[in-house]
């Protein structure tokens, strides 16, 4: 039960002392270069658009064949209805 207890104030962060900050390691604090962000910013944007192409590259040709499978289904299968030009009757 003790054990629990312990770890619910570590889970909660109030319990835990970090102490003070190490002096060694404030040294390798840098600051970031001016083009970091520009950088970054144009590495998502090469990202998303190769993404973009290889999504629409696999998706036209399959969209093409749809339609031309349409074409030909309704080519076949014709739901309109139409007069007959020798009798003037309706035909489906």
């Amino acid at each position: 039960m003790s054990d629990e207890a312990a770890d619910s104030e570590m889970q909660n962060g109030e319990g835990v002392d970090p102490g003070e900050p190490l002096v060694a390691l404030a040294k390798f604090e840098h600051d970031t270069s001016s083009d970091l962000l520009t950088r970054i910013r144009r590495a998502i944007q090469r990202r998303t658009t190769a993404a973009q192409l290889a999504s629409f590259s696999a998706s036209v040709p399959l969209l093409v064949l749809r339609e031309f499978w349409l074409i030909l289904v309704e080519r076949f299968n014709p739901k309109d209805k139409r007069k007959d030009a020798r009798h003037g009757e309706e035909t489906s």
